[in-house]
């Protein structure tokens, strides 16, 4: 930790704020709100706060269900872009649904609620994900009493992106747990857990591929033979779950549908975009910017271990480089941010910055009533302001940073 930050908390002392708070009363307050705001509206217009009005509900789940029941066709016929083992849980899912719904067209992927076990799923599956969430944040958040962090860990699922994530029933979930479980451990003093961690981060990657990049840190820190241990889980993870669909071959076809998908679909920013009415021009653009400033972050990210930056903005900034990368910026991807929140609520002394961080980290997280079109709602439109308000101050306090560390080294 730098002299500067040292001598700040040194000054901040006898005021030490509970960041918690403002994480716990944000999301209680704006729960409250937007609970009565929808009880004057009636008519079920809450849900208009979720994807497409919640006309889709659940569909990241049972579209996929469908897709994986179908073998090695998930790739060549359907187009999927998620990796093996994604589909091999989905595959194994498909096997308490029916095939009578297993088997339909695109066009009738509603119809699972015209059978019981669909809904029993459903249940149990949010039931499961909702409490290892719970547990995770519970058992991390160490700072305050009992009551304190249950309320904390309940305020970390009843949120909007995180409930978003659970009302689309997409895998991110698994992801996002298995990534919360990883970085919790990373630290640990007893070796089983931290082996329990690497697993997990293999795990992530072999289902969402991007958690990759917190392997980083393992190398930055010199961690080679668990980096090395980790590399192996994953590989093998991303490799044995092929052969459910026709072996390694089918990862080159996983390749060209990501490509294929990302040639011809377009993001919620070009929607959001497309509604101001910017000029096609200026979108690429403006696009060519963004991708750049991936760049600067992903590099800040990758200095970050060496200039010996705190644990919580090492993760904010790989975080914020994965939300600044427009096909992954996205309401329930901001949920992650939840792992740095933790860090810094169990800071001794938070300073008047991290203050800021944890006001800037907070404000998606709350409810927000109404939206702007039938796809994008006020929260989505607030995700891409903070993604670039986060980004900027993250990268422009390592940049401070970097001057002062390259001066003391003169």
């Amino acid at each position: 930790m730098s002299k500067n930050a040292l001598d700040e908390r040194s000054l901040d002392t006898k005021r030490s704020p509970d960041l918690s708070k403002i994480f716990i009363f944000s999301v209680g307050i704006s729960a409250a709100i937007f609970f009565i705001v929808y009880l004057i509206i009636g008519n079920g217009r809450f849900s208009s706060a979720f994807f497409k009005l919640g006309s889709d509900f659940y569909m990241d789940f049972f579209n996929s269900i469908r897709d994986a029941s179908q073998g090695s066709a998930v790739y060549t016929e359907r187009k999927v872009i998620y990796p093996p083992m994604a589909n091999l849980i989905y595959l194994i899912l498909s096997r308490f649904t029916p095939n009578a719904y297993n088997d339909t067209s695109f066009s009738d992927k509603h119809q699972w609620t015209m059978h019981f076990s669909p809904f029993i799923l459903v249940l149990i599956y949010s039931i499961a994900t909702a409490l290892l969430l719970f547990s995770l944040i519970y058992v991390s958040f160490k700072k305050g009493s009992d009551l304190k962090r249950f309320v904390f860990a309940f305020a970390a699922f009843f949120n909007i992106p995180v409930l978003f994530m659970a009302e689309r029933g997409n895998i991110i979930m698994v992801c996002m747990i298995a990534v919360m479980l990883y970085t919790f451990t990373y630290d640990h003093e007893i070796k089983f857990y931290r082996e329990i961690g690497l697993i997990a981060l293999a795990f992530a990657f072999s289902i969402k591929l991007y958690p990759v990049v917190f392997g980083w840190l393992l190398i930055a820190d010199k961690r080679y033979k668990e980096a090395l241990r980790c590399a192996i889980y994953g590989l093998l993870m991303l490799i044995l779950p092929s052969f459910f669909f026709g072996g390694p071959i089918c990862l080159v076809t996983m390749l060209q549908n990501v490509f294929g998908f990302s040639a011809g679909s377009k993001s919620t920013l070009s929607i959001i975009l497309d509604t101001v009415g910017l000029p096609s021009g200026a979108q690429l653009a403006l696009t060519v910017l963004i991708y750049l400033w991936v760049l600067i972050c992903g590099i800040c990210f990758a200095l970050s271990p060496f200039l010996k930056r705190e644990r919580w903005r090492q993760w904010a900034l790989g975080f914020v480089t994965i939300l600044c990368v427009p096909s992954l910026t996205s309401l329930y991807s901001w949920a992650f941010l939840l792992i740095p929140m933790v860090m810094l609520c169990n800071l001794e002394r938070p300073t008047r910055r991290e203050v800021m961080y944890m006001v800037l980290m907070t404000v998606p997280f709350v409810f927000l009533p109404f939206y702007f079109t039938y796809r994008v709602t006020v929260s989505t439109v607030i995700v891409y302001v903070m993604t670039a308000l986060l980004s900027i101050t993250l990268v422009a306090s390592e940049a401070k940073h970097l001057v002062r560390y390259l001066k003391q080294r003169k």
